[in-house]
């Protein structure tokens, strides 16, 4: 239903953001929300953002391996000083990485990734685009490498190829960045999104390569010129052994924004501020005018030679267009006034009423040009005009004073439910609504009712993939958004807008099994592991477990309820084994509902197939030890810890001032700890004391900049390598020797030996010790093929009647992944100093 209110209300959205649609928050918009975003961009200021897409034609992609890759300021001075569209091509969803903010891993993570990378395009008016598909799809994040033709092999090099040969086709890009080098001293994954990218330049405009493309209505493309950074990626984390390439373009921006008065890197930390999974978001007090690149292909063979501009040789403004060879003259004159009128407009922009009457004319000279556009010309120019055509609707609407707003009441759909969307605007007497309507994707379908526009959900309908495939600043995104087409100054104008609540489609029946991983020390006397069973949609008589046989699950209360405790018995000769516990409900494949939620991102709903790992493990515990966990919210080891039968307490910041710690014989520290508890910094000195009175300190991996003073954390000098890529090894297969085969940290109570190394996950370990006081001792030696052996995973050192320990292994992810030697080894840390 179209409803005329007088309702003053301006669309919410990020600061300088000029899209008329709001981010999907978990329900409407709420009044403070509405308020928040009101303030934070007045109209003229999203006028002016609408205006400056006006200003290009040009469409710049960057080609990267994971969300946070991008070039965030150089493309923030690109996007508001040239007026060029910014494309991100993302190759995984970064579920491999690191959480900072959470306990997301995983599949989980890599939604949360998703929604990091689209609200961080929303900030950067960019598009985006995937290649991969989840964590269950071969191109995914399977975390740190440095090759980069292994890379793409691993993910599947057709695969690769394939998709990033869909986004060259799909969004027609003038000009590629890759975000990295392809050199040593690189993340392998970096590296392979370089060599990818030229790969695909060579192919995606030949008509013949992915031919099921053209079928479905691509066109061949082939990109007129790719960049490569004429700056190195240095840091903490890669190597710049080898030079960059020689600058052949250096992109110039004024000091700051002309609208917000920010510095162009203060607007890329706007976005990048939104990767806070990767602690990302800086304040950057220096501003930068120059951006160094190199043109290294050209679609003619050109590559290499200097320029002055980065739209040297591109169909840069709709002007340009105007000139080309075979434009209908009357299309070129509505086209060459029509780039007057847009820099009449940006000069004119505080005043809508003008605006308005010129970007109309505008619009039509767009539409003329589109209705008269030669076939020859087609391939190059009609993508610049649908653009254009969209960006001035929005420039319309805006000077115009129109607001809207398109919600449901919130609340997820399973299959055979509905649902009213309603559309609310704001608009003068002059914008005459033509129709409002709900477009949805496929297993929806749509009615107008007295209330709204109703969605339903077939009951075969697919559900709703929390892994976006792309966003459009423009809107147009999710299952179902509103198209809204008003008579504007004359102009035809068709809005899509973003529903304020995405609509999601959940399963029919869902299942919360707890917990949802199991370990189970076959040291221990074997007893039933108590599980919980939260049912939706059904019941808990409707479960089947599909238990091996041997496997025993037996509830212990009364059942056909929607939640329920069983019991499960494993068999008695269990010994060292694995099984999943794959239930069924309603005779369906059962699913659990993950639902997190973050300010900068909002909620977002994960449906994942129930699988529970249980896994037996064989891990003496010493007798006698007292252990002690600090942690710092990024690890479970200490789940883990209790599971295997550990005598374990969790040291929060007030146990920790007290010295609660000091009746312990171990304290383990969890990873990050030293960057985030600033009570255990402050207790530093007295669990250093502990520790000389015959206290064992273990430290699990930190990075350098996780508060880690190799002077002062440490008993002694103890410093993590950098850049980390020299220091990890990254072959989860990779040869262990042991050092000091007779220390008892590899011998005691659990002898560690070769099958405790095999089936380990992604990698070995990261940020490997480099330098040590010789206090430390060495008690593992391990490498990547092809280098030099790195001794720096696990030292330990006797200091006063204690120890400290300190090890780089990613014994964390181990125990997640339930890689038996992980608990072994950890078993054996848990030792007291003396036994």
């Amino acid at each position: 239903m179209t409803r005329i209110s007088r309702r003053t209300f301006i669309a919410a959205v990020p600061p300088v953001l000029a899209a008329t649609q709001i981010p999907a928050w978990a329900a409407p918009a709420t009044d403070l929300q509405l308020i928040a975003a009101q303030k934070g961009e007045p109209p003229i200021v999203k006028l002016y953002r609408q205006l400056e897409r006006l200003t290009s034609t040009v469409t710049l992609m960057t080609t990267g391996a994971h969300p946070d890759d991008e070039p965030s300021g150089m493309l923030a001075a690109l996007r508001h000083v040239y007026g060029i569209r910014p494309v991100l091509y993302c190759i995984t969803r970064g579920e491999g990485g690191q959480n900072a903010i959470g306990p997301e891993r995983g599949s989980v993570l890599g939604v949360l990734r998703t929604r990091e990378m689209t609200e961080a395009s929303r900030s950067l008016d960019a598009s985006l685009a995937f290649g991969g598909q989840g964590h269950n799809d071969s191109v995914h994040d399977f975390g740190f490498s440095k090759d980069p033709n292994a890379t793409i092999d691993r993910w599947g090099r057709d695969r690769v190829i394939e998709r990033m040969t869909w986004a060259f086709r799909y969004y027609r890009p003038d000009v590629i960045m890759n975000c990295f080098l392809d050199v040593g001293g690189q993340h392998g994954h970096h590296r392979a999104a370089n060599v990818a990218t030229f790969v695909t330049a060579e192919l995606s405009g030949n008509a013949e390569e992915f031919p099921e493309q053209i079928a479905r209505g691509l066109k061949p493309w082939t990109v007129p010129k790719i960049y490569l950074p004429a700056y190195g990626g240095g840091g903490g984390v890669y190597d710049d052994e080898t030079p960059p390439p020689p600058t052949t373009l250096t992109v110039r921006a004024p000091e700051r924004d002309p609208i917000s008065g920010a510095t162009f890197p203060q607007m890329g930390e706007w976005s990048r501020s939104c990767h806070l999974t990767q602690g990302m978001g800086s304040w950057r007090p220096d501003p930068q005018t120059e951006w160094a690149l190199n043109l290294a292909w050209t679609a003619n063979g050109a590559a290499g030679g200097q320029e002055s501009d980065i739209r040297e040789g591109l169909i840069a403004t709709v002007g340009h267009i105007a000139e080309l060879d075979g434009m209908p003259a009357s299309a070129a004159d509505a086209l060459r006034n029509a780039q007057g009128l847009i820099d009449e407009a940006i000069a004119d922009y505080g005043d809508p009423v003008v605006v308005l009457s010129k970007v109309a004319e505008i619009g039509k000279a767009i539409a003329l040009a589109r209705e008269t556009l030669p076939a020859e010309l087609a391939d190059s120019v009609a993508h610049r005009l649908d653009r254009k055509a969209k960006e001035v609707d929005l420039v319309l609407a805006t000077a115009a004073g129109m607001q809207i707003r398109a919600y449901t009441d919130g609340g997820d759909l399973r299959p055979g439910q509905d649902i009213i969307v309603k559309t609310l605007v704001d608009a003068p007497d002059t914008v005459a609504i033509k129709s409002v309507a709900v477009i949805a994707r496929d297993g929806l379908t749509t009615e107008t009712t007295a209330d709204g526009e109703k969605v339903s959900v077939a009951a075969d309908a697919a559900l709703t993939n929390p892994l976006a495939e792309q966003f459009d600043p423009l809107g147009g995104n999710g299952d179902a958004f509103v198209r809204l087409t008003a008579d504007i100054g004359g102009h035809t104008a068709v809005l899509d807008i973003d529903l304020e609540d995405a609509l999601r489609v959940i399963p029919a029946a869902s299942l919360e099994l707890k917990p949802d991983a199991i370990v189970l020390n076959t040291v221990n006397e074997l007893e039933p592991v108590e599980m919980t069973a939260v049912v939706s949609g059904a019941t808990t008589s409707d479960l089947d477990f599909n238990l091996p046989e041997g496997w025993a699950m037996t509830a212990t209360g009364e059942t056909g309820r929607e939640a329920g405790t069983f019991d499960l018995t494993p068999p008695a000769d269990l010994g060292t084994t694995r099984i999943a516990i794959e239930p069924s409900l309603l005779d369906q494949p059962a699913y659990a509902i993950n639902t997190f939620s973050y300010p900068h991102i909002g909620k977002s709903v994960v449906p994942t197939l129930v699988s529970v790992p249980v896994q037996s493990v064989e891990a003496a515990l010493p007798p006698g030890a007292k252990v002690g966990y600090v942690g710092s919210g990024n690890d479970n080891v200490a789940i883990w810890l209790k599971r295997l039968g550990v005598n374990l307490v969790e040291l929060s910041p007030s146990d920790i001032e007290a010295g609660a710690y000091r009746g312990l014989t171990t304290i383990i520290v969890g990873i990050f700890a030293f960057g985030r508890r600033k009570d255990l910094v402050a207790a530093l000195p007295g669990i250093h004391e502990w520790v000389r009175n015959g206290g064992h300190l273990v430290t699990l991996y930190h990075r350098p900049s996780d508060g880690w003073d190799p002077a002062t954390v440490p008993l002694a000098f103890l410093k993590i390598g950098t850049p980390s890529i020299r220091y990890r090894v990254t072959d989860a297969k990779a040869e262990v020797t042991a050092l000091e085969p007779d220390h008892p940290l590899l011998n005691y109570p659990n002898v560690i030996g070769p099958e405790d190394w095999a089936n380990w996950d992604k990698e070995r370990g990261l940020y490997f010790v480099s330098e040590w006081d010789e206090v430390y001792k060495p008690l593992l030696s391990m490498s990547d093929a092809g280098e030099e052996p790195l001794l720096g995973s696990l030292m330990s050192a006797e200091i006063g009647e204690g120890r400290h320990t300190h090890t780089s292994l990613v014994l964390h992810h181990q125990l997640d992944k339930l890689t038996p030697g992980a608990f072994r080894l950890l078993a054996n840390l848990t030792q007291p100093a003396k036994h």
